[in-house]
């Protein structure tokens, strides 16, 4: 006989928090109002078994995998409920309402996917290191998926390429990384493989039309990472955003919802105004340093990733961006010699900014501070310690059906 819970509220991770008897259980995918039978997954993590009855929050989930697929925790919580809780969440970091934009598309709103390649390709099962759930009927990417992953399989088997069983630490095939261009229409495919070989131009054939670029990486590393060493490239994948061009390596960070990052430029630039020195920390591929240029006199673009920063600077030239300069290496070794800077735009991992990048601001001194972040409650413990004063906030549903929110904060001195 499973736990009986009724889960009373959401915690800052999104989860469903319900107790029975004396214990508090965290539970996944079951949200306020619900009543659940609950299961153990392991490390201190909770389940939905069965629901017993359904809060008015809940909804049909449309995916197959819905459970067993360890993505869109959210999908069976109504829209309007998601971004009810996504406010809660800022106020109750921020201590003030805000609201938050919803996402123009809900349904294949990502222009990239890292699907594991396992006996299925897809994601990794929920609560599961090595088991892998199908992507097919997957909602979050393209249209194409299913294609795309199909005739991958095929492929694969036709050539005997074994997948890389994680726990053995045996195999040969780990990711294929998907990406497509909502404004400019274009599909790359990269397959990240252990030390080998593979065929990348037979591979492309049988994809055809499917994609315009192929990649082909190696990670024979034992860490569990979707991007690699490149072998071997056939053509290039770019993006479009508010209008301006960005090409995009196959491993580096690019917003991941096309039409939401549009608007996400938008907010940035109504906080920047204008600026003499702009400092572009975390830039990426310049995406908003080059969205930025002309309120600027000069900008700064800060990126460790150096397939990133060339990119950035073939995509500065390419939209005309003359006033930018990049420098690669770590934000928190390079920022000690920065000597002046009046706006400031960090978009840092979901980890946050890095202590000395902290200080570093602190002794800069900037009139202003726009902090980009995908995890607010890092954000939240970074403007604590920056010891600005927020001026404005402004969210936007860069992920609908997870519990994750973009928040832009304005800082001021």
């Amino acid at each position: 006989m499973g736990i009986e819970v009724e889960i009373t509220h959401l915690n800052l991770h999104g989860q469903g928090v319900g107790r029975a008897g004396r214990r508090e259980y965290r539970v996944d995918y079951a949200y306020p109002g619900d009543v659940v039978e609950i299961r153990s997954a392991g490390r201190g993590r909770w389940c939905v078994s069965r629901l017993i009855s359904a809060g008015t929050h809940r909804t049909r989930a449309p995916c197959p995998h819905f459970m067993r697929c360890g993505s869109c925790r959210w999908l069976g919580m109504r829209y309007s409920s998601q971004l009810e809780f996504k406010r809660e969440l800022l106020r109750r970091l921020f201590g003030r309402e805000t609201e938050v934009l919803p996402s123009p598309v809900r349904r294949y709103y990502r222009n990239r996917m890292d699907f594991t390649v396992g006996r299925s390709i897809g994601m990794r099962r929920y609560g599961s290191y090595a088991e892998v759930e199908s992507a097919l009927g997957c909602l979050l990417f393209s249209e194409h998926s299913d294609s795309i992953i199909t005739r991958s399989r095929e492929f694969f088997d036709s050539r005997a390429l074994e997948h890389y069983d994680i726990a053995r630490r045996q195999g040969f095939l780990r990711y294929l990384v998907a990406r497509e261009g909502k404004r400019s229409g274009r599909r790359m495919v990269a397959v990240v493989t252990h030390e080998g070989s593979f065929p990348l131009r037979e591979y492309a054939e049988a994809l055809g039309s499917l994609a315009d670029a192929f990649v082909w990486a190696v990670n024979a590393t034992l860490t569990d990472t979707s991007k690699g060493e490149v072998r071997e490239s056939l053509g290039g994948f770019e993006e479009k955003l508010c209008g301006l061009s960005f090409r995009v390596p196959p491993f580096s960070f690019f917003q991941t919802n096309t039409l939401q990052a549009e608007r996400l430029v938008e907010t940035v630039r109504s906080f920047v105004e204008q600026a003499e020195h702009l400092l572009d920390i975390y830039c990426g591929v310049g995406t908003f340093g080059i969205a930025l240029a002309d309120l600027a006199e000069r900008i700064t673009g800060i990126e460790e990733d150096a397939e990133a920063v060339s990119a950035a600077v073939d995509n500065a030239r390419e939209n005309g961006a003359e006033n930018i300069s990049f420098i690669t290496g770590r934000a928190e070794e390079l920022m000690s010699g920065i000597e002046e800077a009046d706006v400031a735009v960090v978009d840092p991992p979901r980890a946050g900014l890095h202590p000395k990048v902290v200080r570093a601001l602190r002794r800069l001194k900037p009139g202003k501070i726009i902090y980009i972040s995908c995890n607010p409650r890092t954000q939240a413990r970074d403007i604590a310690s920056l010891g600005y004063s927020l001026e404005e906030l402004a969210a936007l549903d860069m992920f609908p059906h997870t519990p994750h929110v973009e928040s832009v904060a304005l800082l001021t001195r």
